[in-house]
């Protein structure tokens, strides 16, 4: 793979992870909720998902969803499922009351973000980026266009999904921090109830998106 050949993978990386989906919302839902640090948990989520949808594109699997139909409603139904139930969760819950015993230094200049469990944080990202059934079909149709039928496989994909996922995670990144700047301002205007219900409708927009997902034109061609 020539370096010129990178760079153009690079650009369109860049114009393809730019549209915010379903990974990047629930960036910025969970960087509103929990502050911006938990969040890099939340992208390695995203990125754990994308890698093993790299290797399941890598090896053929990519074409599956791509041709049949029932495949692919059955993965991308079951994560609007996943996405509309925590955004139902997230806009109905309430909000845990301070605890006025509670006089640890940190708790205090938090600013108001809830309490932050990496476990949840990972899974959620990850199941919803699994959930997308576009990925494989992307992974397995993107990589072969950039790559060098009269070089060693292996080094170019590498090359090709560690990039993408650079991008990605950068990008799940800099949307959150833009989110979590958001905070402030709404807490001032109507305290965490405010967040619940705005992060709630981000993840509700979410699995809209999700659902939004049309079936490849392999599919609709046949069917």
């Amino acid at each position: 793979m020539s370096f010129d050949v990178w760079l153009g993978f690079c650009a369109l990386v860049v114009l393809v992870v730019s549209t915010p989906g379903p990974s990047v919302l629930i960036g910025m839902s969970h960087s509103m909720r929990y502050g911006i640090k938990p969040v890099m948990i939340t992208a390695l989520g995203d990125v754990t998902a994308n890698m093993i949808q790299m290797v399941i594109a890598a090896v053929g699997l990519g074409a599956i969803l791509a041709t049949s139909e029932s495949a692919f409603a059955i993965v991308k139904w079951a994560g609007v499922a996943f996405l509309m139930g925590i955004g139902l969760m997230a806009f109905l819950r309430k909000p845990t009351p301070a605890n006025p015993e509670n006089n640890d230094t940190e708790t205090k200049l938090n600013h108001g973000y809830e309490a932050a469990r990496p476990g949840r944080l990972f899974g959620d990202c990850f199941l919803v980026a699994a959930g997308n059934p576009k990925a494989i079909a992307f992974f397995g149709a993107l990589f072969p266009q950039f790559i060098d039928a009269g070089s060693p496989l292996a080094p170019q994909l590498f090359i090709l999904g560690a990039t993408f996922v650079i991008f990605d995670y950068s990008l799940v990144m800099i949307y959150a921090m833009g989110a979590a700047r958001l905070m402030p301002w709404l807490k001032r205007r109507g305290g965490n109830n405010v967040i619940g219900r705005v992060s709630g409708v981000v993840l509700i927009l979410a699995a809209v998106i999700l659902s939004l997902i049309d079936t490849p034109q392999s599919i609709a061609r046949e069917s």
